[in-house]
């Protein structure tokens, strides 16, 4: 995991690698047993869960892998679904922003590498 730039809600937020992205996508799809599981693996003993949700009861346990393993509360669930890093392109040169994808030949941000584009 690593703080970086996103374009869509325009701050530095935490990047999960493509393992805790999926960690996130189990307890989505799966629930609390998830959560417990990766407790279990962990060897966390006295974790705080949640204790209201202002959401959505169907992201709660996205929501609370996500802190578990952040440590930090995100209270949109949709952003936690697209800041998977591999979604992105390579760190800009010139302004260290993300591409936007992985395929991106030029940063949107500033405009690195805009000049090898084609006009049509």
């Amino acid at each position: 995991m690593e703080e970086k730039f996103c374009w869509r809600c325009d701050m530095k937020v935490k990047m999960l690698n493509d393992y805790d992205f999926n960690l996130c996508r189990e307890a989505f799809i799966f629930g609390k047993k998830e959560i417990e599981k990766e407790l279990k693996r962990r060897d966390i003993q006295n974790y705080v869960w949640l204790d209201k949700i202002e959401t959505f009861e169907k992201y709660r346990y996205l929501l609370e892998m996500y802190k578990l393993i952040t440590g930090e509360y995100e209270p949109n669930p949709l952003a936690i679904l697209h800041h998977q890093r591999s979604q992105f392109g390579k760190e800009c040169p010139n302004c260290e922003k993300l591409f936007r994808t992985p395929k991106a030949i030029y940063c949107v941000s500033c405009g690195y590498g805009s000049e090898n584009l084609t006009k049509i």
